[in-house]
């Protein structure tokens, strides 16, 4: 598969945002959902009655998993609202560290992307280090 890095057409740019737009909903939805879950009556029920350490463990550890999971969705928002921030500016697909074309079959795995892939490996390794 070649990679095609270029300016992206005005209709390709309007595609990608409104993919960025249902994927920023659908993630409000599933937070909106969790939190709903997590205030429900079962959950208020399983906390009133939890008396044991161990089953205070078991709280603690999902509350823990819950929280990650949150955490996660929200730097996902994030990256989706720089993203359409991007493309209101006018930058949308440049690579935020070497200014090149992002390859257009990276934005279409994920519209968010602010790295290419070279920039983006390179990182990694540099956070290994």
């Amino acid at each position: 598969m070649s990679k095609t890095r270029r300016p992206l057409a005005e209709n390709e740019i309007k595609a990608f945002k409104e993919q960025l737009l249902q994927e920023k909903e659908k993630l409000w939805e599933e937070i909106r959902q969790d939190l709903l879950d997590r205030v429900g009556e079962e959950y208020q029920d399983f906390i009133k009655t939890v008396k044991e350490e161990e089953d205070l463990a078991q709280a603690d550890l999902d509350e823990e998993i819950w929280l990650g999971i949150v955490e996660a969705r929200k730097a996902e928002l994030e990256a989706i609202a720089h993203a359409l921030w991007k493309i209101d500016k006018g930058d949308y697909g440049k690579c935020e560290r070497c200014r090149r074309w992002i390859c257009l079959e990276r934005l279409q795995v994920r519209p968010q992307s602010v790295y290419c892939l070279d920039c983006k490996k390179e990182l990694e390794q540099l956070n290994k280090l």
